[in-house]
């Protein structure tokens, strides 16, 4: 196609037209096209809302795209002869802008180039995206732009936000937060063996949110070094379990540290095989064999980590204990 041909509208019809249909835009239908819509209050929105005052818009956008019918982008042409350059920029960005477009992104096209901008960012930024022409034809690039503008995508970057108007469980956290990593490390053992004394435990996921009766209730989610100790701690009870603090939020202050406890019971019966920590060698059990679990972790909330004690108390058989301490660490978001 010779471009210098063309105008502005042929740039809108034999461009763009054909490439937000590609895109999967129709209109009348769920990701809608809009053509040269008009605005109830046609003017730059600066606060005031005073025709006599706020600046008019120069212009509108040639399409605005609807993605899932809520979030919109715009795409305005420009004649090949025209250089994007910071005025049309500019333009383009106020349109975009106006309360009543809202659009996510603001795209203009002069044939020759195709520039992608972020809306909520200055029109100062750069592009997120500029392609010339004769690159649409190119596989990777034309990814790169349904990677972006298609609805798929658009809605996928875009979701519906949701408040959350309940109180948070710390200091920039949400009133549910989830566990997104962590580990717990033991130090020191009642049972003075190295291997004991060197058990971590790699937190792999969780939550932590309030029960009815307004107490934190965290559930972790642990994968131990090996797959015997894994199956050991499965049994246990202690690769997935819940954790529970009488406080209502996380506390930051050393002085006033949050407290989760943990109770559990389990009967190993006999014959079962469990791993013999001095051997590494699994025993079938001569007879049944109870165990309690209480587990207590003690900690401050450090912008996105609650960290501090961990201490792992558990009886054997009703008369042995075995006591682990270390420390641990979780990444909350």
């Amino acid at each position: 196609m010779n471009l210098e041909d063309l105008n502005e509208t042929d740039v809108r019809e034999e461009i763009i037209a054909p490439l937000i249909r590609k895109l999967g835009y129709r209109s009348g239908t769920l990701h809608n096209v809009l053509r040269e819509q008009s605005l109830r209050y046609p003017r730059i929105f600066l606060g005031r809302k005073d025709y006599n005052k706020d600046p008019p818009l120069r212009g509108k956008a040639d399409y605005i795209l609807e993605a899932g019918g809520s979030v919109r982008w715009v795409i305005e042409a420009k004649s090949p002869t025209c250089e994007i350059g910071t005025d049309e920029i500019e333009q383009a960005w106020s349109y975009a802008n106006h309360p009543e477009v809202r659009a996510v992104y603001f795209v203009l096209c002069n044939g020759k180039r195709i520039l992608i901008f972020q809306t909520n960012r200055a029109p100062s930024a750069p592009a997120l995206l500029e392609i010339a022409y004769e690159e649409l034809e190119e596989q990777t690039k034309q990814e790169i732009v349904f990677n972006i503008l298609s609805p798929n995508a658009v809605l996928r970057d875009h979701p519906p936000s949701e408040i959350d108007t309940k109180p948070p469980l710390g200091p920039g956290l949400r009133s549910f937060i989830r566990i997104t990593g962590g580990y717990i490390r033991y130090d020191k053992s009642s049972f003075q063996m190295p291997a004991l004394t060197e058990f971590q435990a790699t937190i792999i996921g969780g939550a932590v949110e309030r029960d009815s009766e307004g107490r934190m209730v965290a559930f972790l989610e642990l994968s131990g070094p090996s797959r015997s100790l894994q199956e050991f701690t499965e049994r246990l009870g202690l690769s997935k379990f819940e954790m529970l603090s009488n406080d209502f939020s996380f506390s930051s202050s050393p002085e006033r540290p949050t407290t989760f406890t943990y109770a559990h019971s389990v009967i190993f019966p006999e014959g079962e095989e469990l791993i013999d920590i001095n051997t590494w060698k699994k025993v079938k059990l001569p007879f049944n064999l109870p165990v309690s679990v209480n587990a207590t972790a003690t900690g401050v909330l450090e912008s996105n980590q609650f960290k501090g004690k961990f201490v792992n108390h558990s009886l054997i058989n009703g008369t042995l204990p075995m006591i682990f301490e270390g420390h641990f660490c979780l990444y909350v978001a």
